[in-house]
């Protein structure tokens, strides 16, 4: 939730107290001045950033000059390179897998954000500097920094109007682009960020309010919160450094320096000196020396900062084994309503022709959309607050299929016919006596028709669908009700084994022998706990994929942003994935997945083995209202472990 005025102003009232209390608690760690052992002149540079970093093995430094660009000098302070033109006031570095870095400065005199490559090339004089790419900004940026994700470059750019955006900078034919994520609201006064890639956190300098940590992926939640409250800092501050090796961020305020430990945020500093004749705006670690760059400077001072190892306990986190990722063929187009509306997908697979299949969406607000594999809308209901949404073929009257959706705003079950030809009729809706219909999935045994139907603060009912031969009428008829320990939304049957498998969000996979359940001879069984490692809550949607021997369970692990495939009887754990951002088509990746479906039908060249459709809580690229993406199964299998791939 975006704050107004009132709420900052409020926000630093309170930060600003506790940060004094912080301040009193915490000693200075030295209390003499700090004086530096080394000092590095750049006439007439009016430098306001700087970043070192090694190129061949030698060490360089970069600064950014309001007069002469980039500039990059070595180890002694001597000038060997520099883009020559241009007023830079702020950029950001990432070191590449081949040694090289990139570095995204903004040209305040053409307004541009450009990026270059520094490289050092065998038998070249020295290093070199490559133009790759540029683009426009609106608003000139107070603070750049990139970030590692999925082996990706992302770029953070904050402009002073306080209103952030996250780019994808990545290679194109002709020149590298810049792909827009998403937009990020902090307001004025920002002065720096840093990106932790190790625990995926974005660091954001903010006066007064203080350090802001959210999470750097645009598929997360932000999860905003401070890490060090601005009246532990002083009025002024920013200049924030990583120190990777020691797992350490570094602050400039006013004229001291402090070093906070990254796994002990929010607490009080590692180490604190003040600067004898210095208040820095950027700071650095260079081996054992610290950088430090006053605002608008030509002078660079080295401090030795050789001190013993962090405080026990600030061990960087051990990185989890990576999730593989596979990349959607295409999306569908937003759905109309705002704010978490878009929920759950079924696929029809049109026996005529398997290119003109269609993907029923629910948007939960509004009612039924109903798209073509390309993501185009071709048909909505406005039928009231559908939530999830099922079919089924049948062999009778003038539908080649059922789709059944739960309704929340009149409680019931609203029917849909489908056609040979592709068309979508609305059959009516029939009540419920259930407090708020949530999750549904269709079941088919003997030629009839059944829904299972979860209320949301209640148990699962099983309610027969009983079809006039005109397939026009139809009437409900209550089978039977199961009780559960908590909500239950996602769930799909397995019509053949006649097993319903259903996902208690916070509990796991469920599975029940129907038949046997019936006679009051079984019970459900749970056959996937959530663990927080394989599978995280909250359990969303469930598909079946079908194919023989390579037949699986898929679920939505929406905690963690991935789909977890199981074997076809749930007991198994074969592996799982995440849908991430197709760059070359522009579509964003999915997350926080509600609903899915999946079908093992050949869908035309995309999707020869099939196709998978989930619903997106966050979409991106730019930011839009909730949608659906579409996967093709074979890149799925791609990802599978040896010998599920087959």
């Amino acid at each position: 939730m975006r704050k107004n005025g009132w709420q900052y102003g409020l926000a630093a009232l309170v930060l600003l107290s506790v940060g004094a209390c912080q301040r009193e608690a915490s000693r200075d760690l030295s209390p003499s001045p700090w004086r530096p052992v080394e000092e590095m002149n750049f006439p007439h540079l009016q430098a306001s950033q700087l970043s070192p970093f090694q190129l061949g093995g030698l060490d360089y430094v970069l600064l950014g000059s309001e007069v002469r660009g980039l500039v990059l000098a070595d180890a002694d302070g001597s000038r060997v390179l520099e883009s020559g033109s241009g007023s830079v006031e702020h950029f950001a570095t990432q070191r590449q897998a081949d040694g090289s870095w990139l570095v995204a400065a903004y040209d305040g005199d053409v307004g541009e954000l450009q990026l270059r490559r520094l490289s050092a090339v065998s038998g070249e004089a020295g290093p070199t500097m490559h133009f790759l790419g540029a683009v426009d900004l609106s608003a000139s940026p107070a603070a750049l920094c990139f970030s590692r994700q999925a082996q990706r470059a992302h770029l953070f750019v904050i402009g002073e109007d306080g209103v952030g955006r996250e780019f994808i900078v990545h290679t194109a034919p002709q020149a590298w682009q810049f792909s827009e994520v998403r937009l990020l609201y902090f307001g004025p006064q920002v002065t720096s960020c840093v990106v932790d890639d190790r625990r995926q956190q974005l660091l954001v300098a903010q006066p007064p309010l203080g350090i802001w940590a959210l999470h750097a992926s645009a598929e997360a939640d932000e999860n905003r919160r401070v890490v060090v409250p601005g009246g532990a800092l002083g009025e002024e501050f920013g200049g924030l450094w990583l120190d990777r090796d020691r797992d350490e961020l570094w602050v400039a305020g006013g004229a001291r320096v402090r070093a906070y430990s990254l796994g002990l945020l929010p607490g009080t500093p590692v180490f604190e000196r003040a600067l004898a004749d210095m208040a820095p705006v950027s700071i650095a670690l260079q081996r054992d020396l610290l950088l430090a760059l006053g605002e608008e400077s030509s002078r660079v001072q080295k401090y030795d900062v050789a001190r013993s190892p962090a405080v026990a306990g600030a061990q960087a986190p051990v990185a989890a084994a990576p999730i593989p990722q596979v990349l959607p063929r295409a999306q569908t187009q937003p759905v109309a309503s705002g704010g978490d509306a878009a929920d759950d997908p079924a696929i029809w697979v049109n026996g005529r022709d398997a290119s003109a299949s269609l993907v029923l969406g629910t948007d939960k607000k509004h009612g039924l959309n109903v798209y073509r594999l390309d993501g185009t809308l071709v048909q909505q209901f406005p039928v009231g607050r559908v939530n999830n949404v099922d079919l089924r073929p049948v062999a009778q009257g003038r539908f080649a299929a059922l789709a059944a959706a739960s309704n929340r705003t009149t409680a019931g079950i609203n029917l849909f016919g489908i056609t040979a030809d592709g068309l979508v009729e609305h059959l009516g809706l029939r009540p419920v006596s259930m407090g708020d219909p949530y999750g549904l999935c269709m079941y088919r045994r003997d030629g009839n028709f059944y829904a299972w139907l979860s209320d949301k603060d209640a148990g699962l009912q099983l309610l027969e669908i009983q079809l006039q031969d005109n397939g026009l009428e139809w009437q409900l008829r209550k089978v039977a009700e199961l009780q559960v320990a908590s909500q239950v939304e996602g769930c799909v049957v397995d019509d053949e084994r006649g097993t319903l498998f259903f996902g208690e969000e916070d509990g796991g996979v469920w599975r029940l022998d129907i038949a046997a359940f019936l006679a009051h001879r079984a019970g459900p069984e749970l056959v996937a706990p959530v663990d927080g490692g394989q599978l995280v809550a909250d359990v969303e949607g469930m598909g079946l994929y079908l194919d023989g021997p390579h037949s699986y369970l898929v679920v939505s692990s929406q905690g963690n942003d991935s789909y977890v495939l199981f074997s076809r009887d749930g007991s198994e754990f074969v592996g799982r994935f995440r849908v991430a951002a197709n760059l070359q088509l522009g579509i964003d990746g999915s997350s926080e997945t509600d609903g899915l479906d999946v079908t093992s039908a050949m869908l035309g060249a995309d999707y020869p083995q099939g196709l998978l459709v989930v619903q997106d809580g966050r979409n991106r690229m730019p930011g839009a209202a909730q949608n659906f993406k579409l996967v093709s199964w074979q890149d799925v299998m791609r990802q599978l472990p040896a010998g599920h791939s087959d």
